[in-house]
């Protein structure tokens, strides 16, 4: 162990250490650029500057770099470091002036306009994307290019990159928020969709799946995950204070005696894509009921505030198209749900309790209000949030070029066609068991109907 004193306080650190570590172990901040914990020290920015002493004399360093030696005295806010640390962040003020990071920095250091001529550039030179490509990632898909003033990162010839993941841990890294992987990466970067939000808000690799998740632990989506694709990064497990991440777990499957089993399986929804009228899956603001679910939750994609996908516009007419594959033979889905009508009319109460101005509209069949009291909850979605309801059965829904509203097609009463604009579609849709259920069931010898119910 070293022994050394910073900014009076005395500590022991390990040898090796740099006195950046050093001081981050007992709580003092040094302002920092160009470093990062997962990555080599650099050097570049200078604004880690601290003053040493030792043996009678003082001298000016980069403590993301300098390794502690014993006796050694150090101040981090001394009015040499001050000054040299000032100057530093004048001239990276002068070249970035539009930093959101290296305004911050003036103002701590009561920087208010630089004395140097103005570059306006966006990039600092820092390195962080280039060193976490490289040294992280194991690719080196972007790389500095020139020198001097002419210096710049840029991918091999300025051209997009067959090397690059797409992963954005250059972006993540960028002190400026400059590096933009769609301008790096040739290939279409996709965010990685969160499933529990029914693929409308986007997740990160590392994640619990839901809330309620049982266990309540966050898991590595190995499909993903850079480690697993190229065997390389493994920051998380550096950082995890918990030493939590194990990349050699495997799936286990196990053997459980039991002395009975019950089978509570629950039901998958209906594709809607295979009711191709409604435009599902080819439309942005035609969704399911279940995605709509997740737009009306304070923990869903909006956080509760009723948005278009296509826009995040607040739609004000809404309307809901009930038995998309429920009581329909031409997709082998000739039964009741039992449940849409009244989903559909607690979502349409719901969103019109969050917007009075929402004008929720419900296409319906038949209103099959199964449960106790459940009409009345029908009739007074009706007369006190004025929601109405159609009887018919919409013919088709066509998207509008311009606007990305939707132009629904119906019947009214029973001789009448009609064309009606609406902001946002919700289709109603039905439930069936699962194949993997089914498969189960005549395994266990269930006797099952022909849509694969017991």
């Amino acid at each position: 162990m070293i022994d050394l004193t910073i900014d009076g306080q005395p500590l022991k650190v390990e040898e090796g250490s740099t006195i950046l570590r050093a001081a981050e172990s007992v709580g003092i901040k040094i302002p920092t650029l160009c470093y990062h914990k997962a990555l080599s020290p650099y050097g570049a920015c200078r604004i880690c500057l601290v003053e040493i002493g030792r043996n009678g004399r003082s001298q000016i360093q980069a403590s993301c770099q300098y390794r502690v030696q014993p006796g050694m005295v150090v101040r981090t806010s001394s009015e040499r470091v001050t000054r040299s640390r000032k100057i530093m962040v004048e001239l990276l003020l002068a070249r970035c002036p539009n930093s959101k990071r290296i305004q911050e920095l003036a103002d701590e250091l009561g920087i208010k306009e630089t004395r140097f001529l103005k570059k306006d550039e966006d990039c600092l030179l820092c390195g962080l994307c280039v060193r976490m490509c490289e040294e992280r990632m194991g690719k080196s898909t972007i790389g500095f290019a020139n020198r001097g003033i002419a210096r710049e990162v840029i991918p091999p010839f300025k051209e997009r990159s067959e090397v690059c993941l797409g992963c954005g841990s250059c972006e993540f890294v960028c002190p400026t928020e400059t590096i933009k992987p769609e301008e790096i990466c040739k290939k279409e970067i996709r965010p990685i969709a969160s499933e529990f939000d029914e693929n409308l808000s986007q997740r990160s690799v590392i994640h619990i799946p839901f809330p309620q998740a049982i266990p309540n632990k966050a898991v590595i989506d190995e499909e993903n995950c850079i480690h697993f694709l190229n065997e390389k990064c493994e920051v998380c497990k550096e950082f995890c204070e918990a030493d939590a991440i194990d990349f050699n777990q495997k799936e286990q499957v196990l053997n459980v005696e039991v002395g009975a089993v019950i089978l509570a399986p629950g039901f998958e929804e209906f594709d809607a894509k295979l009711k191709g009228e409604f435009g599902y899956g080819v439309y942005p603001n035609v969704v399911t009921s279940i995605e709509f679910e997740r737009i009306l939750s304070a923990s869903g994609p909006y956080k509760g505030k009723i948005l278009r996908p296509s826009d995040q516009r607040h739609p004000k007419k809404i309307a809901f198209i009930q038995c998309v594959g429920s009581r329909d033979p031409s997709c082998n889905k000739g039964y009741c749900s039992s449940v849409c009508c009244m989903y559909a009319t607690k979502e349409a109460t719901i969103a019109k309790e969050h917007e009075r101005e929402i004008e929720p509209t419900i296409f319906f069949m038949d209103m099959r209000a199964f449960g106790k009291d459940f009409d009345k909850y029908y009739q007074r979605a009706q007369k006190q949030y004025g929601i109405r309801y159609i009887k018919s059965m919409v013919s088709s829904v066509k998207q509008m070029q311009q606007t990305k509203n939707l132009k629904i097609k119906y019947i009214k009463n029973e001789r009448e066609v009609v064309q009606e604009e609406f902001d946002l579609v919700v289709l109603s849709v039905g439930l069936s068991p699962s194949e993997n259920i089914q498969q189960l069931g005549r395994r266990l010898g269930l006797e099952l109907n022909k849509y694969g119910f017991c």
